[in-house]
């Protein structure tokens, strides 16, 4: 439920009123959605030399892991391919560096018809072709993954896809143990915040595309003080002859559709220094250090925060 503008700053203004807001949207989605246009995004950027620039005074060097959230549609007035500026970040970050990105995949065992907040797939095994499954998360993933030097975690839920220095290791353990979770200890999220990784937003509102800050919690396991956190999968993992069936822990839909205040995480954010926040030419760059956010986010979790109606369900 991405919104902008006006509407962002009012929703920011109480956690409880983003809330209601989130259940009245998926308590009428359907109806919603058919009213819903998209509106194209037009900006004046055409050169991609500023984006770097810009990313260059945020603190990215050689050497830097660069996560990046990225809308092909605002970066296309560049004259740019995909590739190529799949390439131009790479130069940025050197040898020495990695570039990743969430490539978040469809499944088609996941019905639309079913309903995405209850639905329970615990008895069903989906498959996750980490070459073949069709990417959601953006153009710039999908040629990423197309890369002859891309990485591909073999883990079913927002699979990081790397290139560079610490792409290897990035994925080695993320399906090692049973009943991990897409940030947990064995994730590439979780090694990416390890490594002081450098999460960026270009064209997108980065605090809704935040996959990362999950490995606040995630990490936690029992200490975690929300109950009912996680829902058992499987997955029939396939990576060319490589073939798995695992079980993961998945948390739950409903806690980031209806329980998840992501504007006055932003708010927070801002004022505490952490998101940094600019425009290129009229596209929205943002900025933010893993480690600051996963600092941050475990000096206020103790109640669940950034998640907000939860006083019934701690532990």
């Amino acid at each position: 439920m991405a919104n902008t503008g006006i509407t962002n700053k009012i929703l920011s203004m109480s956690p409880y009123l983003e809330l209601l807001i989130r259940k009245f949207y998926w308590s009428n989605r359907d109806l919603i959605s058919k009213f819903k246009k998209t509106k194209p995004q037009f900006n004046q950027l055409r050169d991609f030399d500023k984006i770097k620039d810009q990313l260059q005074k945020f603190g990215i060097h050689t050497g830097s892991i660069l996560v990046l959230h990225g809308s092909y549609e605002v970066l296309e007035g560049t004259g740019n391919s995909p590739k190529k500026i799949i390439d131009e970040l790479l130069d940025l970050v050197g040898k020495d560096g990695t570039l990743a990105m969430n490539s978040s995949r469809i499944f088609p065992e996941e019905k639309v018809k079913d309903n995405y907040l209850t639905a329970d797939y615990s008895n069903q095994i989906v498959n996750y072709n980490v070459h073949k499954s069709r990417v959601w998360t953006g153009v710039l993933p999908f040629f990423m993954l197309k890369h002859k030097e891309a990485k591909i975690s073999r883990f079913p839920i927002n699979p990081i896809v790397a290139i560079g220095f610490h792409a290897d290791k990035m994925i080695e353990n993320n399906i090692v143990n049973e009943l991990n979770s897409s940030c947990g200890v064995n994730s590439s999220w979780k090694y990416c915040v390890d490594n002081n990784a450098i999460i960026v937003g270009l064209g997108t509102d980065l605090t809704h595309s935040l996959t990362i800050m999950h490995v606040a919690e995630e990490i936690m396991g029992s200490k975690w003080p929300i109950k009912d956190w996680y829902r058992e999968r499987q997955f029939q993992v396939i990576d060319n002859d490589f073939q798995k069936i695992i079980k993961v822990n998945e948390r739950k839909p409903k806690w980031g559709t209806l329980h998840f205040a992501e504007r006055t995480l932003c708010r927070d954010l801002l004022r505490a220094g952490i998101l940094k926040t600019t425009t290129v030419d009229g596209v929205l760059v943002e900025v933010i250090n893993s480690k600051e956010l996963i600092d941050f986010l475990n000096s206020k979790n103790k109640n669940g925060y950034p998640y907000f109606n939860l006083k019934k369900l701690w532990n």
